[in-house]
């Protein structure tokens, strides 16, 4: 992995261009008609992205061994991830397409009710952008209005985040970069979640700087690395962690009907500076086990194109 350039200097692909196009099209066009769009949009981007396709054939590998790793399919599934994502933000995607099953969600709404705050650990794995938006809205389906705070990285996604927030200029609010955790920002996160606010990370890429502290923990049958970052947050909050997956209940159709997943911890953080440190990583381990099961479920929805194991790893 050293010898790699790291996921983010990898540089966005897609022209300015081309975002106003999809944006435009999402605005005035039927989802139908836009998720058929997306396919050639899709197919473009396979065409261009020879890494990133190396990199899709290596986890398609480890999740479907018994299978030839067609890599089409997960481009074009991610090109209509991308428009739901901006049709979050544009208010198009609502809590009627999110269908919640029967883990953890009876339990957040409870904790939400009462007024307590919670840390969202998501990943690359389908819709992280969703229930953002629906929080946005005010449409998580509890009967006050959330406050939501998200900790991302700007440095590779610069252009999706313009479109978002061309469809909706409040989803660059509340918004941390990834670089700029520290003291002071603990603090607000903690004053945050302590008015009974959402934070919300991804919790499988590692970052460079300051969370670039990563565990080796075992994914889909090898080694792989993941970041302390996300972990080490919610022993500091202290508050409700919960992990997050929306997924299309299928990954080609042109109807945007989702699964949300949602599991809560079921780490507890006490005791002494070497048990919490403990608790960290068995937390980091409790979401990977999580994504893979979930990674397993829906193949075709995680969307990480950069090499996740080491070199030679298939």
């Amino acid at each position: 992995m050293a010898e790699k350039e790291h996921w983010s200097k990898q540089h966005e692909k897609g022209k300015l261009w081309m975002r106003k196009f999809t944006l435009a099209c999402i605005r005035i066009l039927p989802g139908i008609v836009v998720r058929i769009l997306a396919i050639p949009i899709g197919f473009f981007f396979w065409l261009i992205s020879g890494p990133e396709r190396k990199a899709i054939i290596k986890y398609l590998k480890k999740v479907r061994p018994d299978r030839k790793p067609y890599t089409l399919p997960l481009f074009l599934a991610f090109s209509i991830t991308i428009i739901e994502k901006v049709e979050s933000w544009a208010g198009k995607i609502r809590l009627g397409k999110i269908h919640f099953q029967d883990d953890d969600i009876n339990t957040i709404w409870k904790e939400l009710e009462q007024g307590k705050g919670a840390l969202l650990v998501c990943s690359h794995l389908g819709n992280m952008e969703m229930l953002r938006a629906i929080a946005d809205f005010g449409d998580i389906g509890v009967s006050r209005r959330v406050p939501v705070i998200s900790i991302v990285d700007f440095k590779v996604t610069a252009g999706f985040n313009k479109m978002i927030e061309d469809a909706n200029s409040s989803s660059m609010h509340n918004i941390i970069s990834a670089y700029d955790i520290g003291p002071d920002t603990m603090l607000m996160l903690q004053e945050h979640v302590a008015k009974g606010g959402i934070v919300v990370i991804a919790g499988d890429r590692n970052t460079e700087g300051k969370l670039d502290r990563n565990f080796d923990i075992d994914f889909l049958g090898s080694s792989a690395h993941f970041p302390q970052g996300p972990f080490i947050i919610a022993s500091l909050l202290e508050c409700p962690t919960y992990f997050v997956f929306a997924v299309r209940q299928k990954p080609l159709s042109v109807s945007a009907e989702y699964n949300m997943h949602i599991h809560k911890t079921r780490v507890k953080f006490s005791g002494s500076r070497a048990e919490k440190k403990q608790q960290i990583r068995q937390m980091a381990e409790e979401f990977v086990s999580y994504l893979e099961k979930y990674c397993n479920k829906y193949p075709l929805q995680w969307y990480n194109f950069y090499e996740y194991w080491e070199k030679g790893e298939l």
